[in-house]
């Protein structure tokens, strides 16, 4: 009866393994028995080993050796790793200007923004192939009151025009020190950062780290045997897309990008049209060549806006420094949107889905009431009747007020009025002043509801 122990045949002897300069494999084999122990459950092959190996006549190790040898790989090792091609610079030099002017258009034409944002978004593009000079990198924050307004567009836009791009959905904390220690240097674009980053410290801390040319992690790793304490650097450009607010010590290292829902009537080119990628890389090809040009030239201590901060200005050197080099009206555009983004940029407070659901039932409040205006009084009381809406206990079991109403409609960037009328002068809301949002973001119907499929 066959017990599932190897025997030795009749050729091969302990002795014979045991003979100078000879091995396993110089030896008669018995390819079948470890073909067989390669195939069992790591169980019952660590049962059966010594056995095997006292058979044969040979080390413990020399057997496993084989069995190893003979296993199929394991299930990650056809995992893709991460290659991030050279670009071909461009046969001719490039003006900083006129990158300057391509970029900000290509990136109109895909996501809608504002101008001030479009060249936001085309300085820091243009600061990841030459980060090496600067002393920081500032994180690229792109944000959204809702789903669906373009945030993953813009960064297949980056993915194909920045600086070495690799993109993610997800990643964890070693993922950022040991990719950019490994491909430096390399631009990180995280998508989805409002379901992985939150609650995630160490990964903010990594991130944040990066923001200077000095951050780096230390690990504890082995070399050659031995556990050695080893240096990771974590400066590279990194952009980050979530809905609502950035975690607020990334937020005040970051350029701030607000995207919006296309209105219908509102035309974008859609990245699958034909030849729109050709010339996204005929961008970056552009890009290679100017910093190949220009980079070793870019000021260092370009003006900085008296109504910046420190740590503002330390954002907007790498930024300002390309602007300049594109000549003064650049200088001055550049200066204007970044001090625009920076004075728009507040915390945001609630949530998406209250935002959107905030927006519908004022819509309809305005609907019946056939009203041009209503003063913010007026609408918390008819918000505060709503059943099975969260306005009647919005604040530990309170209705809504006009502070906390005038809070929530901010981050649509409307804002209360004054409003005279017969009681005196009165803080308020115009139907006007909600009609870009409520092209975007709400479905005009009798009854108040979302635009489609919005969460």
């Amino acid at each position: 009866m066959d017990d599932g122990t190897i025997k030795p045949g009749p050729e091969f002897t302990t002795e014979d393994a045991n003979a100078p300069g000879l091995t396993l494999a110089d030896a008669p084999p018995h390819p079948v028995e470890i073909s067989r122990l390669a195939a069992l459950h790591p169980l019952a092959h660590d049962r059966q080993r010594q056995a095997g190996a006292d058979a044969l006549g040979v080390r413990v190790s020399t057997l496993d050796a084989e069995v190893r040898a003979r296993r199929p790989p394991p299930a990650d090792a056809a995992s893709r790793g991460v290659t991030l091609p050279p670009v071909d610079p461009w046969p001719s030099p490039v003006g900083t200007g006129e990158l300057l002017d391509a970029l900000a258009a290509a990136v109109q034409r895909h996501v809608i923004l504002r101008p001030a944002e479009a060249n936001a978004v085309a300085l820091w593009v243009m600061h990841t192939w030459v980060t090496d000079r600067f002393q920081h990198s500032p994180r690229l924050g792109i944000t959204s009151p809702a789903k669906r307004c373009g945030k993953s567009t813009l960064l297949d836009v980056l993915r194909t025009t920045c600086r070495k791009a690799l993109k993610a959905d997800n990643i964890s904390v070693s993922g950022v020190f040991r990719t950019i220690e490994a491909l430096a240097p390399v631009t990180l674009l995280l998508d989805e950062a409002d379901s992985f980053l939150g609650e995630n410290e160490q990964l903010r801390g990594v991130l944040n780290s990066g923001f200077e040319r000095s951050g780096e992690v230390i690990r504890v790793v082995e070399v050659r045997g031995k556990d050695q304490p080893v240096r990771f650097r974590t400066f590279a450009p990194v952009a980050l897309a979530c809905i609502g607010a950035l975690p607020s010590t990334l937020e005040d290292r970051a350029v701030p990008v607000v995207l919006q829902r296309k209105d219908t009537a509102e035309p974008v080119d859609k990245l699958r049209t034909p030849g729109t990628r050709e010339k996204l890389a005929e961008l970056a090809r552009k890009l290679a060549r100017w910093s190949d040009d220009c980079g070793e030239a870019l000021a260092l201590d370009p003006v900085i806006p008296d109504a910046m901060g420190d740590r503002e200005g330390d954002i907007v050197v790498p930024l300002l420094s390309i602007a300049d080099d594109a000549g003064p009206v650049w200088g001055k555009s550049a200066r204007l949107a970044l001090l625009e983004l920076f004075g728009r940029r507040e915390a945001n407070a609630g949530n998406a889905e209250a935002g959107l659901l905030l927006l519908a039932d004022l819509r309809q409040l305005f609907d019946d009431k056939a009203a041009a205006r209503l003063s913010s009084s007026d609408i918390v009381s008819a918000l505060g009747a709503m059943e099975g809406r969260p306005w009647p206990e919005w604040k530990a079991g309170k209705p809504i007020t006009p502070n906390q109403l005038a809070k929530e409609l901010a981050r649509f960037e409307i804002g209360p009025k004054n409003m005279r009328d017969g009681e005196g002068v009165r803080k308020g809301y115009t139907r006007d002043s909600f009609a870009d949002v409520w092209r975007r973001y709400v479905i005009a119907s009798k009854a108040p509801h979302l635009a489609q499929h919005p969460f």
